[in-house]
């Protein structure tokens, strides 16, 4: 056993993976797992982990986008869900932005 994060559910399903490779439903269940319990980084170490395989190899570096894909995307949906509308630093960027030409813009109408 790895480390003391281990995850019974999460070993069960990469067993499954592992044991029944061709079938994407094993994929998808690991994948889904490992999404909702925000180990996405554990499933992309061990799909690296299988690039060298001679028979799996392809399929671990398909699979291995996919874990990408989903990270970003779960990433992603987590920013948007704690940042309603625009984020707050990004409208005070702008804001302060403007302010800043604005500020400039009058300086040079005054001299």
């Amino acid at each position: 056993m790895g480390s003391g994060m281990s995850d019974p559910t999460l070993e069960a399903l990469w067993k499954n993976v592992l044991d029944n490779w061709e079938n994407d439903a094993a994929h998808a269940e690991f994948l889904q797992h490992c999404q909702s319990t925000q180990k996405l980084a554990e499933a992309a170490a061990r799909y690296a982990g299988m690039r060298g395989d001679r028979d799996r190899g392809v399929a671990a570096n398909r699979r291995l986008d996919a874990v990408t894909v989903l990270a970003t995307s779960s990433l992603l949906a987590a920013r948007a869900e704690r940042l309603p509308g625009l984020p707050r630093w990004f409208t005070f960027v702008v804001l302060f932005l403007f302010g800043a030409m604005g500020g400039y813009v009058m300086l040079r109408a005054l001299r």
